[in-house]
């Protein structure tokens, strides 16, 4: 499995346990490096562009369900009233 593969997966995980996430709760699951952490944001972007994530702004570094992840992942209606908080 690529690392952008292994992102991909972690960052759905966190979608389908917390509704929510940051770059940095990818990192610490995988024990990447800080030399790495353009390697995640790069892909959480492209999370982004497909609708599996989305985020209140371009600055803001929580990410949450996105149309698609809406759509499609096993995420609880009470996962996602909690991740808005």
């Amino acid at each position: 499995m690529t690392m952008r593969d292994q992102i991909w997966n972690a960052a759905l995980e966190q979608l389908v346990a917390k509704g929510k996430f940051k770059a940095a709760e990818v990192m610490d699951e995988l024990d990447l490096s800080e030399r790495q952490r353009q390697t995640v944001r790069r892909t959480l972007r492209q999370l982004e562009e497909q609708g599996w994530l989305s985020r209140e702004s371009k600055q803001s570094g929580i990410w949450r369900l996105g149309k698609k992840g809406r759509m499609l992942l096993n995420v609880s209606e009470d996962t996602i009233d909690e991740s808005r908080e």
